[in-house]
């Protein structure tokens, strides 16, 4: 179930082929996508590798986990898509631009095709998704110090669909890592609108949970120290999935 690589370069890029072997031959290829660091190098491979064997990426459905919201007036509102630490944005200037990479339009990833929660009924992302046929493969990223994956907290619920959470301050924490342009935790809003953990293990067919990098020790410590789901480390929902593997590179290993 765990799979190590050299190094990140080589996880990515053997991830990415992974991918694009299952879509390679399929109408239709439903993807979970986490915003941030950690896919960013498997989503730069998926463009350039679907380049170099011509493979198309209009069938491709991208499922985003969640986005920063702000709370005003007791109403819960996206923050502007502009703002450099916005996942809508990074979806656009970072996954859809990295994987169209020298594509044409007839082959290229659709913006269309790239999925969001809607804040004023977040449970009906679940709808979508089972619509689609659920999820064919899940990436994941954990929370270098909490475990958080997408914006569930430690202790979230099991059995919650896609919602908004009040984000812990080592989540936001974690963010301000993610994205450089914060100076100070109080840029991070405290707010965020997630799939769920039940989103993740019941409507996806495969997950494969990410660790790469030194900073990832502590997260992967405790992950190989468990053996199922464990609610003060939400990362852990990997032991609750179908098809569930972890990949790992070296600079993990302590």
């Amino acid at each position: 179930m765990i799979k190590t690589f050299d190094n990140e370069k080589h996880l990515s890029k053997n991830l990415a082929l992974e991918i694009l072997s299952k879509l390679k031959n399929k109408n239709k290829f439903v993807l979970g996508c986490p915003g941030g660091r950690s896919l960013k190098k498997t989503y730069y491979y998926l463009g350039t590798l679907s380049y170099k064997y011509k493979i198309s990426l209009d069938k491709l459905t991208i499922i985003m986990m969640d986005e920063y919201v702000v709370k005003r007036k007791n109403e819960y509102l996206l923050i502007n898509p502009k703002l450099h630490f916005s996942c809508v944005r990074f979806s656009k200037n970072i996954i859809k631009k990295l994987l169209n990479y020298k594509k044409n339009k007839k082959n290229s990833l659709k913006e269309y095709n790239i999925l969001f929660p809607s804040v004023k009924k977040p449970n009906n992302y679940d709808k979508i998704i089972k619509s689609l046929g659920g999820i064919d493969l899940f990436l994941l990223a954990s929370g270098s110090s909490d475990g958080h994956v997408a914006f569930n907290n430690a202790f979230s619920k099991i059995n919650q669909k896609t919602h908004i959470t009040k984000l812990s301050e080592s989540t936001r924490r974690d963010n301000i890592k993610t994205f450089s342009n914060f100076k100070k935790i109080n840029e991070v809003p405290k707010f965020g609108l997630t799939v769920g953990l039940k989103t993740i293990s019941s409507l996806s067919k495969s997950a494969i949970l990410v660790l790469s990098g030194i900073e990832k020790r502590q997260a992967f410590k405790k992950i190989s120290s468990l053996k199922k789901f464990d609610k003060s480390w939400p990362a852990s929902i990997i032991y609750s999935c179908k098809n569930k593997k972890i990949y790992i590179d070296k600079k993990v290993k302590i």
